[in-house]
C-alpha cells in the first residue's frame, strides 16, 4: 500500500508546507539578488529585487490582497528610489522602467497569493480526507470508522459478517532506538504488514500516548478464521521486532470481535478510535 503524492502532501499539512515556501522563496531570492549584486548591476536594481522579497512574505502569509498591498507598497518604494535621477533627467526617461517593474510587482502579488489560497484550500481539503497514518504508512483511525461503518452496514442489510483483529503495542522498547531508526522500523512494519495481508483486509495504525495500537478489519472472515489470524498477526510483528533488536512484551496483546456477535464491544472500539481521530485532526 504505497502512499501517492496526495498522501505525502496531506501529511505535509498547509503549515509545514508554508513554512517550507517561505525558507525555499526568501533563498531564492536572495541568491537572485546576492547574484545580481555580484554582476555590478545599478544598486537601485539590486534594492528593486529585493523588494520582491516584502511581496513574497506578504502574499504567503495573507493571500491576493497581502500580495497587492505589499506590491504598492514596492512601487511606491521604487519609485521613491529613481525621484533623484528622474528630476535630474526626466520622467519620460524611466517611465517605461518603473511601468515594468510596477506590472511585475503586481503580477507577483496577485498571481503568488492567488497561488497560495489554492495550495492552502487543496492541502486543507486533503487533511479532511486524510485516512494516511504518517508513522507507518498504514491506514489511520479515520479510515478505521469509515470500515467499520461500511461493514456493520453490510452486514445488517446482506446479513453478512467481518472481523475486527485489534493488537497493542507498547512504545517503550522503542525508546533506545534513535529517532531515525525509529521512523525506519515504523515504516517497514507497516510495509510488511500491509503486504501481509488479503487485498480486501485493511490494517490500521494509531498512535495513543505509550502504545501503537494496530487493527485489522477482515471482510467476510468468521470467528475461527479471525482467530488463526490474531495469532499469527502477534507473531509476525513480534518476530520482526525481535530480529531487529527491539524486544516487546510475549505475549502481545490482542483481541478478535466478529460481527454479528460482539457488536457491542466493536462499538465500544469505535468510540475509541473515533477519540483518537478527533485527537489527529483537532
Amino acid at each position: 500500500m504505497g502512499a501517492t503524492f496526495s498522501d505525502r502532501l496531506s501529511r505535509l499539512g498547509y503549515a509545514k508546507a508554508r513554512r517550507l515556501l517561505l525558507v525555499t522563496g526568501v533563498l531564492v531570492l536572495a541568491v537572485v539578488a546576492l547574484v545580481t549584486y555580484a554582476r555590478r548591476v545599478d544598486t537601485v536594481e539590486v534594492v528593486a529585487t529585493l523588494l520582491f522579497l516584502p511581496i513574497f512574505l506578504a502574499f504567503v502569509l495573507r493571500g491576493i490582497w497581502g500580495g497587492v498591498i505589499a506590491a504598492v507598497v514596492a512601487i511606491a518604494a521604487y519609485t521613491a528610489l529613481r525621484t533623484p535621477a528622474i528630476d535630474a533627467i526626466g520622467f519620460g526617461e524611466f517611465a517605461g522602467l518603473i511601468a515594468s517593474r510596477s506590472a511585475a510587482y503586481l503580477i507577483f502579488g496577485a498571481v503568488g497569493g492567488w497561488s497560495v489560497q489554492v495550495l492552502e484550500g487543496s492541502l486543507q481539503k486533503l487533511e479532511l480526507y486524510d485516512e494516511i497514518d504518517d508513522e507507518t504508512g498504514l491506514y489511520n483511525a479515520r479510515h478505521l470508522l469509515t470500515q467499520i461503518d461500511l461493514e456493520s452496514a453490510r452486514a445488517r442489510r446482506y446479513q453478512t459478517l467481518y472481523s475486527l483483529v485489534l493488537l497493542d503495542l507498547p512504545a517503550a522498547p522503542f525508546a533506545a532506538l534513535r529517532p531515525r531508526e525509529r521512523r525506519g522500523l515504523l515504516r517497514d512494519l507497516g510495509r510488511l504488514l500491509g503486504e501481509g495481508v488479503r487485498s480486501v483486509d485493511h490494517v490500521v495504525h494509531v498512535r495513543d500516548g505509550e502504545v501503537h495500537r494496530f487493527a485489522v478489519v477482515l471482510p467476510e472472515t468468521a470467528e475461527e478464521g479471525a482467530e488463526v489470524f490474531r495469532g499469527r498477526f502477534g507473531e509476525r510483528i513480534a518476530h520482526y521486532l525481535g530480529e531487529r533488536g527491539v524486544a516487546v512484551p510475549a505475549p502481545l496483546e490482542t483481541r478478535a470481535l466478529t460481527v454479528p456477535g460482539d457488536d457491542e464491544a466493536v462499538d465500544a472500539v469505535r468510540r475509541e478510535f473515533e477519540r483518537l481521530d478527533a485527537l489527529q485532526h483537532r
